[in-house]
């Protein structure tokens, strides 16, 4: 993104033997970063692009810096502008070092906004990892404008088999420089897909569940066979129920625990995703927001 303002006015200075054509712009690289480009055309009074010296851009509050004139032009890249600084004044010195002509013009482009404000970068932007296992990206927040306040990170559109933390969740800028906070994407493995036998069972417990069902039967046989009363023989019968009822049990659920493995559970399932990165901040005098995407993959 480029924005731009110019200037265009003759020497202010004792001699006027050449022209200053000053213009500003503000750009945005591939990472989000953002400056103030000055560029000041130096020409005779015929027109003719000069070449040698130097032009140094100057505020209120001091020097900006200086650039070599070479093919009539001279450039300086500002990160920020001093607080209350309203214009820029570029003067041309040559070869000598004398002052020989300067123009001014407004500190920012024509359409570029005074607002308090921040960007939001991500490095790296694209992420790549396996289920189980995790990445980090570092997030930027970058001041423009002077804005100092506190800027919240959340994320959204990840899977749910997948967390999203911040550290820290909240960042600050403060006298203009950027502040990070890392982010980490945490993925999940599957886990139940194999079956894990149970540890052997205890030999005593075998053997009871083994004996148990015959011992009561013959003490219910034992009874059968001694006593003819009515009663008595009903006991008997009971006890064989009960026994044959207790071996089937004990060996249905024995087997039951044997072979059933862990209830299987889906990991992170392969796949490309687009995650959401909002920041949200406060710009004094409403709430300012800004959301950039990551792309998380899935192996």
């Amino acid at each position: 993104m480029i924005s731009t303002g110019m200037g265009l006015g003759a020497s202010a200075l004792a001699q006027a033997e050449t022209r200053l054509q000053v213009s500003s712009a503000r750009q945005t690289d591939d990472s989000g970063k953002s400056q103030l480009v000055y560029t000041a055309r130096v020409a005779d009074v015929s027109g003719s692009t000069v070449s040698g010296g130097t032009v140094s851009f100057e505020t209120s509050k001091g020097s900006l810096g200086s650039a070599v004139v070479t093919d009539g032009e001279a450039s300086l890249k500002v990160d920020s502008l001093p607080a209350k600084v309203n214009s820029v004044t570029a003067v041309y010195h040559d070869a000598t070092g004398a002052a020989v002509s300067s123009e001014a013009i407004s500190a920012t482009p024509d359409d570029d906004s005074t607002t308090p404000d921040f960007t939001v970068t991500a490095s790296p932007s694209s992420l790549s990892t396996s289920p189980g296992d995790y990445v980090s990206s570092t997030i930027t927040i970058t001041p423009e404008n002077g804005f100092s306040e506190l800027v919240t990170l959340s994320c959204s559109g990840n899977p749910a088999t997948t967390t999203c933390t911040f550290s820290p969740t909240t960042v600050t800028p403060t006298n203009g420089n950027a502040v990070t906070s890392t982010l980490q994407i945490q993925t999940t493995s599957a886990s139940g897909n194999l079956s894990r036998l149970a540890a052997p069972a205890d030999g005593k417990r075998v053997a009871w569940a083994l004996a148990g069902p015959g011992i009561l039967a013959l003490a219910g046989l034992g009874a059968l066979r001694r006593r003819n009363a009515g009663v008595f023989r009903m006991m008997g019968v009971l006890a064989l129920l009960v026994a044959g009822s207790f071996g089937m049990s004990a060996c249905s659920t024995r087997y039951a625990y044997l072979n059933k493995g862990p209830s299987p559970t889906g990991g992170t399932a392969a796949g490309t995703y687009t995650i959401a990165i909002a920041a949200y901040g406060n710009n004094g005098s409403s709430v300012t927001s800004h959301t950039i995407d990551i792309t998380l993959t899935v192996k």
